[in-house]
């Protein structure tokens, strides 16, 4: 019982627009329109893996998390309860906009929006990228990660194990300048995906840190990065391999203000052959931080 995958996650935009053309010229993603004026970004046969729903700032506003069908739905939402956990269930509308069946929602000790979700609804249709890019990794392994600000990260951390059931892969302590380093927690849920969740300790003001999408061939990334320096995008970190899911991924931001990262290259895990550590270094080689000006125009 418990959190089978990073499902989808919800972002507000001032502008839409914005979003339809960064997903389709950057990244290679298919938009659809969806309703009251948001947008589905779809990556797979699911409906969508991103909702972009319109609003007056740009921000990340929450990570849609599935469990498996409705009687691990109820059994997850029960041991939440009884932890003392603070639900609050979606409506109709917002389930039919999510495409699931039924969702709650709760906030952990960092702040941060999440939604508990079954039974995805899609007309299961193929992904095709606008520019012949993808296709991308999901499949049991969700949508990829998302990395979330947790000041207090220990106790949200205590919050994510011993609560929700998720167990910690590794740990680091993460460079950003000679003056500023990041503690970071990644855990894993019930996939083989090395992290689903990371924990910075770090503030945003838009809500996360960064996402993770995987494609499936190496040459994408590459041709995202060529797309990233056509259209002006500002990079985050450059091309490098990290040492605890060994994906070779370059960082850049998106309109949401917070960071995408595409990667390659993660291998699934045996979670009975693995132990947690902790790495003194981020990258093999690489990811060096770049990042000037967050803020971009499209071109």
């Amino acid at each position: 019982m418990g959190i089978s995958e990073l499902g989808y996650i919800v972002v507000q935009a001032a502008d839409i627009g914005k979003w339809r053309s960064y997903a389709e010229q950057v990244v290679g993603m298919q938009a659809v329109d969806a309703p009251g004026g948001g947008l589905y970004l779809k990556i797979d046969r699911r409906n969508h893996r991103i909702l972009v729903i319109p609003g007056d700032q740009d921000r990340y506003v929450a990570s849609g998390w599935l469990l498996r069908d409705r009687a691990e739905h109820d059994a997850f939402r029960a041991r939440l309860e009884g932890f003392g956990v603070a639900l609050t269930d979606g409506t109709s509308e917002e389930s039919a906009l999510r495409k699931v069946q039924g969702f709650f929602y709760f906030t952990d000790p960092g702040g941060n929006r999440h939604e508990a979700g079954w039974g995805p609804i899609s007309n299961f249709q193929p992904f095709v990228s606008p520019i012949g890019s993808g296709p991308f990794v999901t499949g049991e392994l969700g949508l990829g990660h998302t990395v979330l600000p947790a000041l207090d990260i220990e106790a949200t951390l205590d919050f994510w194990t011993r609560i929700v059931g998720f167990e910690a892969s590794d740990k680091l302590l993460q460079p950003i300048t000679p003056d500023l380093s990041v503690q970071l927690y990644f855990l894993h849920c019930r996939n083989p995906r090395q992290h689903s969740l990371a924990l910075a300790q770090m503030p945003s003001e838009v809500g996360c840190v960064h996402i993770m999408l995987e494609y499936a061939d190496f040459d994408d990334v590459g041709r995202a990065l060529d797309r990233q320096q056509a259209h002006n995008i500002p990079l985050a970190m450059t091309l490098g391999k990290h040492v605890n899911d060994d994906m070779i991924s370059f960082y850049m931001m998106t309109p949401g203000k917070f960071i995408l990262e595409l990667g390659w290259g993660a291998p699934p895990k045996q979670w009975d052959e693995e132990i947690f550590f902790e790495t003194t270094l981020g990258s093999h080689w690489g990811h060096k931080w770049v990042l000037q000006d967050p803020d971009f125009q499209l071109d």
